[in-house]
């Protein structure tokens, strides 16, 4: 896991964004119903997390900057002896104080008479909540349902949004994020290499899927996202979670998965043959898609737009495409690509930042050109986690088998020894 130092680093960056006589606030949010008395598993709001470190529900991470000080305070929920026997989750303010660096700890039922707007009504006149801009107007999640109660409380409160600007401080990641990326990237190419050894035609999607979890929970760790195994005419659809199709000889499998260790995720496609072997079409038209991506990765260092690698790897692809006969012009290649060729990853696998930025040092992203031929039931999608370094980038998911003859070659080994 990650320090308790670099939590309270991005507290500081944090409170920098902070006017002085302001208070800010960030959930970490309510745990879901999943079905009768079962709760989906629980994972912190990013935002909340990257800030303090702790992972459970119902808490709130205040910090207050009034007269040039600081102040930060975190509510906590207490668990009571029932959740201690049936869920082994036990934790004091005490404790919870010792593992975060965070001074001031109190329990759910001290936070309203905290709020320094009530105390302290002349020194603190500006609030800032965090609100993800993906929620709704009409989600009503908790930092919402507060920010309408704090409008309600006093209208004169000036109120902002502290999402974006945390945003584009997540962009660039530490040593500590990194390492953790690393290491889910190196999960999954052991998971990767796990699939390519048992991959065979006749199998099911969910079969061959079932050797990627494997090798995840056996090493500790966790899906990044759900796993995409689409076989056939499948890996046209851009999201295709059903996982259930047996697959046939001759036919390609696109796979979209990736680990999270430490809350941090890789994020891979690869497009592998069945039995093993590509077809000539197979080949010719992996190796545009391959194409489109190397030159995309080649781009890609410090001060280059982040948005044109996009259109970097659909020209490559679209003038291979129109020499190869299959298009008269670019623009048609709208009809077999049609998505982002890339995003930022980190807590989240689709993680937050600004698209429109220059790349930077210690930038973490993806990579992903496809093109997808509904005639020819074949959709093929390459895919790498990047880390920006000083003169250009490092493949973080190199390790897994990329090209046509690393991949036959692989798999020709591995299955021949598993096999024999």
């Amino acid at each position: 896991m990650i320090s308790k130092e670099f939590h309270a680093s991005r507290r500081e960056l944090y409170a920098g964004l902070l006017e002085d006589g302001s208070v800010g606030f960030i959930f970490s949010g309510r745990e879901r119903e999943d079905r009768g008395d079962l709760m989906h598993h629980f994972v912190p709001y990013a935002n909340f997390y990257y800030l303090t470190g702790f992972t459970q529900p119902k808490a709130v991470l205040m910090i207050t900057k009034a007269d040039g000080k600081v102040r930060e305070d975190l509510f906590i929920d207490h668990p009571d002896e029932k959740a201690k026997r049936w869920l082994g989750l036990f934790y004091t303010k005490e404790s919870v104080s010792e593992e975060t660096g965070i001074e001031n700890v109190q329990y759910l039922e001290k936070f309203e008479e905290s709020l320094p707007f009530f105390r302290s009504p002349d020194r603190v006149r500006r609030v800032y909540i965090d609100i993800a801009n993906w929620e709704g107007h009409f989600s009503h999640n908790e930092a919402q349902r507060f920010a309408a109660r704090v409008r309600e409380f006093d209208p004169t409160l000036e109120m902002h949004n502290t999402f974006r600007p945390l945003s584009l401080i997540r962009q660039v990641k530490t040593k500590e994020e990194i390492t953790l990326h690393r290491r889910a990237c190196d999960i999954t190419a052991k998971g990767v290499e796990n699939i390519l050894t048992h991959l065979h035609p006749d199998m099911y999607e969910y079969e061959i899927e079932a050797h990627f979890d494997y090798t995840l929970r056996s090493m500790n760790a966790r899906h990044a996202f759900p796993t995409i195994a689409a076989s056939g005419i499948n890996a046209c659809c851009m999201h295709y979670e059903e996982n259930n199709r047996r697959m046939q000889d001759g036919e390609m499998i696109l796979f979209d998965l990736g680990a999270e260790c430490g809350y941090y995720a890789a994020d891979v496609s690869r497009t592998f043959p069945v039995n093993g072997k590509f077809t000539g079409l197979q080949r010719e038209l992996y190796n545009i898609v391959l194409a489109g991506l190397d030159a995309a990765i080649k781009a890609s260092r410090p001060g280059q737009p982040k948005n044109e690698l996009q259109e970097l790897s659909k020209s490559v692809m679209a003038d291979e495409l129109v020499r190869l006969g299959y298009m008269e012009k670019p623009e048609d290649i709208s009809r077999y690509y049609f998505h982002g060729s890339g995003h930022y990853i980190g807590l989240y696998a689709h993680d937050v930042g600004d698209d429109n930025a220059r790349l930077e040092e210690d930038m973490m992203f993806t990579l992903e050109p496809g093109l997808y031929f509904d005639d020819l039931k074949l959709g093929i999608r390459i895919e790498d986690t990047l880390l920006v370094t000083k003169n250009g980038c490092e493949v973080l998911s190199g390790k897994i088998p990329k090209t046509v003859e690393e991949i036959e070659a692989f798999m020709a080994c591995k299955q021949r020894e598993i096999w024999m």
